[in-house]
């Protein structure tokens, strides 16, 4: 299985934190989105026909997962899930089987299943949505990702962010193609991250096919830096921990196919199966420990002692833990009892130890009478 967990899905204007100071803690009251049909109803036709196109070419090009992004700008306030209780295309999922959507893609046999994802810019380290008070909201998402801009942010993003819990970030971003990095990859922080099941992302789509409205010499700097920054990173990890996603794109000929995303991380200097790792096992792992963060503190089931059945009576049913009454403990014998097992086994092996000796000492002196 093949996975892009990067597929950016627009919003629309109502309900979208703006990040503004005196919009700060401010938010309108959004659309209902567990009515079916809500979602795609806002869009506009521009922006329906480029989701659709995007997600009919990844799946042509042999993807068996995507991630339905929602972005958001530095912010205290999470925007609802618009995909919580109906899927953008849940004929092509096979957990929903045959449902109507207005999108109008047709199913065929191919598959495609459908997580969600919510993935924010993180400027500095003070401002961040990721706290208790944004639990609920946060569990509505499948996936949970950040992309660091600064060195402080890149530091929170590895430390306190990456930490076990019902809010843990599992993807960080490094923005490759704008411009060289301006902050040092720090090792130790890297591996802290890693170690917390934290992988980091690399997109491809904004350098190989820039915005047209930008200037020749512009999107060529974009495949310099994507290409420089994309081996720093590589070099920083040892290859280990790394995704490939196609991120935002101007249009569907942006996407690779996986065997190309191989290819690229083979001439960024990775071996060949870590390369294979970045469209695949890798991302697979993010899904399980996202999983994993939904159920974190949870009690699954309460034990239970049960006892065999067995046809026989017990020879001493005074021993048997009472488990009606809640009562494990085992009935031992008293002080006088086993002081009294004690004794006669003490004499038992004394009388014993004497026969032994005495008949030694007899056949002794007969076979020197002889």
């Amino acid at each position: 299985m093949f996975y892009d967990l990067n597929v950016p899905f627009p919003l629309p204007d109502d309900g979208i934190p703006t990040g503004k100071k005196k919009d700060k803690g401010k938010m309108k009251v959004g659309p209902d989105y567990t009515i079916q049909g809500t979602y795609w109803s806002l869009l506009t036709g521009g922006e329906k026909e480029k989701v659709s196109k995007n997600v009919s070419m990844l799946g042509h090009l042999g993807y068996s997962v995507i991630g339905c992004t929602v972005t958001s700008e530095p912010s205290n306030i999470v925007p609802p899930c618009p995909f919580s209780t109906h899927l953008p295309f849940p004929e092509l999922d096979p957990r929903t089987g045959t449902s109507s959507c207005s999108s109008g893609i047709s199913s065929g046999e191919k598959t495609l299943v459908q997580v969600t994802r919510f993935h924010m810019r993180l400027d500095d380290a003070k401002t961040h949505c990721f706290s208790n008070s944004n639990t609920s909201l946060l569990k509505q998402y499948d996936i949970l990702s950040v992309q660091p801009t600064t060195e402080k942010a890149f530091q929170l993003a590895c430390t306190d962010l990456s930490n076990p819990g019902p809010n843990q970030i599992s993807i960080i971003t490094l923005p490759l193609h704008e411009r060289g990095f301006h902050y040092r990859l720090n090792r130790k922080q890297l591996r802290q991250a890693q170690r917390n099941g934290v992988i980091f992302e690399l997109l491809y789509s904004p350098a190989l096919l820039p915005s047209p409205t930008l200037p020749s010499d512009l999107t060529k700097r974009y495949r310099q830096n994507f290409l420089s920054n994309a081996r720093e990173a590589v070099r920083a990890t040892s290859g280990h921990g790394l995704i490939f996603s196609s991120g935002t794109s101007y249009s569907s000929e942006a996407l690779r196919a996986p065997l190309d995303l191989v290819s690229i991380g083979v001439v960024l200097g990775m071996p060949l199966n870590l390369a294979r790792e970045m469209v695949g096992e890798n991302a697979r792992k993010v899904l399980l420990r996202a999983q994993a963060r939904k159920t974190y503190k949870a009690v699954l089931s309460v034990p239970r002692l049960i006892l065999p059945i067995t046809d026989e009576p017990a020879s001493q049913p005074d021993q048997l833990p009472d488990i009606e009454n809640n009562n494990t403990s085992v009935k031992r014998p008293s002080n006088t009892e086993s002081g009294e097992i004690g004794t006669d086994l003490q004499s038992k092996t004394n009388v014993d130890g004497v026969n032994e000796v005495r008949s030694k000492k007899k056949a002794k002196r007969e076979k020197t009478k002889e």
